[in-house]
């Protein structure tokens, strides 16, 4: 269950794509998610080793495996909200930078709890996809061994820009994560400024990745 609980604080929203011939241009999305997250379990499956030398690593999987199917501007600005009105230019792009680090790092600490022998994910029926959406919902269900499934939706939406699908919205039993993210967020900008959120997500985000201990909160 610590894996479960660790992804529902792992708010998937963060990192914009970058444009390589090794990105999965699939255009049905359920089938960009299954493969996408089953490239990432093998992967860690295989650099197990490297892992358990230095939980750092998680950076460097996440960061080229997932990271490029996700909507960051889109996810941070709806985090942002009504402050985004409020920042300059300078600052909105000093948190999208400081934001997309501080949830690989989070992402990290969450992977900590990952087992290959025991976590696996069914994922949707493809065929629920309609020719020309713009936006879909996928459904997926985690197994972990001796416990019940859990349901994820993963909200995505198609990137005009780089011609592909990314994510940027997580529902775990009905609980959006974005939304989530976004209030906590909001408390820390009317506390401390804009400026001082870019300084706490900076601080948290150069921390080293350590065993997820049930805390991610800022």
């Amino acid at each position: 269950m610590a894996l479960l609980t660790a992804l529902t604080v792992a708010c998937i929203t963060v990192v914009s794509a970058t444009a390589n011939a090794d990105v999965i241009r699939d255009e049905n999305p359920y089938k960009l998610l299954e493969k996408v997250a089953n490239e990432t379990f093998d992967r860690i499956g295989a650099e197990r080793g490297q892992i358990n030398e230095n939980l750092d690593h998680f950076r460097v999987i996440i960061r080229e495996e997932m990271m490029p199917y996700v909507d960051s501007v889109y996810a941070a600005k709806r985090v942002l909200g009504r402050n985004l009105k409020d920042t300059t230019e300078e600052q909105r792009q000093e948190f999208y930078k400081v934001f997309r680090d501080y949830l690989i790092a989070t992402y990290g600490r969450a992977f900590t709890q990952y087992d290959e022998s025991k976590h696996t994910v069914e994922f949707d029926n493809a065929n629920r996809f309609e020719e020309g959406s713009k936006a879909v919902t996928v459904y997926t269900r985690v197994i972990e061994q001796g416990r019940p499934p859990i349901r994820m939706d993963f909200k995505m939406r198609y990137d005009d820009n780089d011609n592909l699908w990314k994510a940027y919205d997580m529902v775990v039993e009905g609980v959006s994560l974005l939304n989530s993210k976004a209030a906590e967020i909001s408390a820390v900008i009317r506390s401390r400024g804009i400026d001082g959120t870019i300084e706490l997500l900076r601080e948290k985000a150069n921390e080293p990745i350590r065993n997820y201990d049930g805390n991610e909160s800022l």
